[in-house]
């Protein structure tokens, strides 16, 4: 796998297994196996149940999507999100907010400047036109969109 996430922090402890309670009891977490699998450095190695749920929950609560944490984690979304369903429940609520801007609106060209690009030609222009708009008219919305 290409993507590594290095920013993860996995617990340190003396050991490099632990014994955690988990919902069906105890369980026995291998702390290395653990670490590797967040850190994107599992290379095709197999985790138990316990441990995909507890590195599952380390990726989750530093807002990795579901979908890589899956990967990650080697284990269905679905899967995961049946673990986690509070947490998938925010995520559709957060994907169906934040719609990626469509490229040829002053939206579509403040998306571009706030991750740092060169804005298209397309947002370009409808920025341009949404500035003279505002000039004229006090309002970047296009009035003469909306019939009467």
């Amino acid at each position: 796998m290409s993507d590594r996430i290095e920013h993860v922090r996995v617990p340190q402890t003396s050991a490099p297994t632990v014994f955690m309670a988990g919902p069906e009891g105890l369980a026995v977490i291998d702390m290395i196996a653990v670490e590797r699998a967040v850190t994107g450095h599992r290379d095709g190695a197999r985790l138990t149940e316990d441990e995909a749920r507890y590195a599952a929950s380390l990726l989750l609560a530093e807002s990795v999507p579901f979908s890589v944490a899956a990967t990650l984690v080697g284990i269905n979304a679905n899967r995961l999100r049946g673990w986690f369903p509070e947490l998938a429940a925010i995520e559709v609520r957060r994907s169906i907010k934040h719609q990626p801007a469509p490229c040829g609106t002053r939206r579509g060209y403040q998306a571009h400047k706030r991750r740092g690009e060169d804005a298209c030609i397309p947002c370009l222009t409808a920025n341009r036109l949404a500035d003279q708009r505002y000039r004229l008219t006090g309002s970047h919305s296009d009035v003469s969109a909306v019939a009467a």
